[in-house]
């Protein structure tokens, strides 16, 4: 009996009605034996102690009973508490802020990481290049006028269009529905010769042929038709060209390289076999496990850099060539990097430190190279295939007729992932570096987004 009790003992805390219901029971049962003898004996003594137990298992279901409604009270209130904060989504940081989403995290880390550098700095211990720049300092972008305010007569190209420059795409020069309105906004005075040159199939009829989208030029980075308004302004934005100038000589032309435009594969998805002829063939471990040349750089994307093919390197002749590829056995394929330490790279002195081209398979090397201020990764190279060339006088041409705006841009900026993070999404490239050139240029911006999404 005593073990039984004991065992009874063990239950309490279960559901209120549950207790309940063994409450009735036990009060008959109890009663029962408390009348049933007048002989108690020992079976009295198990009586006496069949109350007692049954009274302190109803008084300690009633203290359960009570403790859990308690708190599931408190934690009601503290649900409420967390919704009048702020949405459920959100985390306090350690001043008070909310971060909503990874990029506010990120943001946020790095802002303690600044902070951390400038105080290093007040103390007197030794200043790291790459922890004290402020976000405005390592994420900007300065236009380059190539017209002259006061007269309106177009500048010396020839001290503006240096390597490493960026052109962003005027959005009227590649989407029909823009370039109307800029059509209506200006006189009407396009030759028939221009009008043939700029769309090789010119339409007629009542209305005067509208040179203003020209065919080639959407072919030229891989558009067949202009962005619809219907795609939406970030889509529309991804396809307006964004290039970095890497070479332009008068009697070569110009070539550059698209900066928006992915293929789709990932460096990792090259054969091996494509590096053997810069003699990585034997290059097995202990085991006989040969290790992909690019092991470094395998999920890095590769880049479509344009719609011209690029020139392979066939002597070492051509070394002083920025425009022949370097890509050691990989001759179609080419790099931006920062690494100044790569075999065959060209510096691009409005490029923010970044360089061209060089042997990927010896750039693993280099980004190890101890006289680098700071360790880099897979993430600062960028590898093409193809390339976009002008000929001689048509960059300067284009332009001319505005459809390109010029600028410099930090490698931040440029390098910077634009793949969804969680349910928030980088902004594509073109529409970044439009909003970082100022107030001069949004009208620009807001052809595509409008005004209600600043």
């Amino acid at each position: 009996d005593d073990f039984e009790d004991f065992e009874d003992f063990g239950e309490i805390g279960d559901s209120s009605s549950n207790s309940s219901d063994d409450k009735k029971k036990e009060d008959g049962s109890s009663s029962s034996a408390l009348n049933s003898g007048d002989n108690f004996g020992s079976g009295g003594n198990d009586s006496d102690d069949d109350a007692v137990m049954k009274s302190l298992r109803d008084r300690m279901s009633e203290m359960s009973s009570a403790d859990d409604f308690a708190d599931f009270e408190e934690d009601e209130e503290d649900d409420d508490d967390d919704e009048d904060e702020g949405s459920g989504s959100a985390l306090p940081d350690l001043e008070g802020n909310t971060l909503s989403s990874i990029d506010d995290l990120i943001g946020f880390a790095q802002a303690k990481a600044r902070q951390k550098a400038a105080d290093d700095v007040k103390k007197g211990k030794k200043k790291k290049a790459f922890a004290t720049g402020t976000w405005e300092d390592e994420n900007w972008a300065n236009p380059i006028p190539h017209m002259d305010e006061s007269t309106g007569e177009l500048l010396d190209l020839e001290d503006i269009l240096e390597r490493g420059v960026v052109l962003l795409a005027n959005p009227a020069k590649f989407c029909s529905d823009l370039a109307e309105s800029e059509d209506k906004s200006k006189s009407k005075g396009n030759s028939f010769i221009g009008g043939l040159f700029d769309d090789p199939f010119p339409t007629f009829g009542d209305s005067e042929p509208s040179s203003s989208i020209s065919p080639a030029l959407l072919a030229k980075f891989g558009i067949t038709l202009p962005p619809s308004p219907d795609l939406g302004p970030d889509r529309r934005a991804d396809l307006l060209p964004v290039v970095i100038l890497i070479d332009r000589d008068p009697g070569r032309g110009s070539q550059a390289m698209l900066l928006n435009r992915r293929t789709g594969n990932l460096m990792g998805d090259l054969p091996p076999t494509l590096f053997e002829s810069a003699g990585n063939a034997d290059a097995s471990d202990e085991d006989g496990f040969t290790p992909h040349p690019l092991a470094a750089f395998m999920i890095q994307p590769l880049w479509w850099a344009g719609s011209s093919p690029s020139i392979a390197k066939d002597s070492d002749d051509d070394d002083d060539d920025p425009t022949i590829s370097r890509g050691g056995g990989v001759k179609a394929i080419d790099m931006l990097h920062a690494c100044p330490y790569v075999k065959g790279c060209t510096p691009l002195p409005k490029a923010d430190g970044l360089f061209w081209g060089g042997d990927p398979v010896q750039a693993q090397k280099a980004m190890k190279d101890d006289r680098l201020e700071k360790p880099m990764s897979g993430f600062d190279f960028k590898f093409f295939i193809q390339t976009t060339r002008w000929l001689p006088s048509q960059l300067e041409q284009e332009i001319k007729d505005g459809t390109w705006y010029v600028a410099t841009v930090s490698k931040e900026v440029l390098f910077r992932s634009r793949d969804r993070l969680g349910a928030k999404r980088a902004k594509p490239l073109w529409t970044e570096i439009i909003e970082l050139l100022g107030d001069d240029y949004k009208h620009i911006r807001d052809q595509l987004y409008g005004e209600e999404d600043d």
